[in-house]
């Protein structure tokens, strides 16, 4: 019976067993149908309080109202400050999450490009997220969206990333900031 514990125990060890493992952004909160990340993905900016409300799986918070707009706000992990905050105006949205960087770091993140994209940017040539993806060698975060652009960000380790924003309409790179 021993011998059989211990087993059971060096197994769940070894495969990670959830009891064990640290809680991040990338993990779906009980009361939410979806986790902060791919919650973003779903949001399109024509949609209204309802709409949004029954994606995420719970009602948002209005945190500011005025005469063109009111921000809601939906708290994922309220110890980490991770929110999903919509603007409504009249007839569209703005769209951000806020969460850690350490839930999305990537050590295989490569920005040893990042010079060479901001030369092709300021010499107005046209970059898109597929091209940004490639010399990073990693996918991007969504971070924001409006009706004309959309933002990705791509965090290597603590106090190094990068947050690029594109057109909606042409797909190209606009702006490119950060630290590494």
């Amino acid at each position: 019976m021993k011998k059989l514990l211990s087993i059971v125990i060096i197994l769940l060890l070894l495969t990670g067993c959830s009891l064990f493992q640290k809680k991040t952004s990338l993990d779906k909160p009980e009361y939410a149908n979806c986790n902060i990340i791919d919650c973003i993905k779903q949001l399109d900016t024509k949609m209204d309080l309802n709409k949004v409300n029954e994606i995420l799986g719970f009602e948002g918070e209005l945190v500011k109202e005025t005469t063109i707009s009111k921000t809601y706000k939906w708290g994922f992990n309220k110890e980490k400050n991770e929110e999903l905050q919509v603007i409504f105006y009249s007839e569209d949205l703005a769209i951000s999450i806020n969460f850690d960087d350490n839930d999305i770091k990537n050590s295989k993140i490569d920005f040893s490009k990042y010079e060479e994209i901001r030369k092709t940017l300021k010499d107005k040539k046209t970059l898109k997220y597929e091209d940004i993806k490639s010399r990073f060698k990693a996918e991007g975060v969504l971070i924001e969206k409006t009706s004309s652009t959309t933002k990705y960000r791509w965090v290597k380790e603590k106090g190094k990333y990068l947050n690029a924003t594109f057109n909606n309409k042409s797909g190209a790179c606009i702006m490119i900031i950060g630290m590494i």
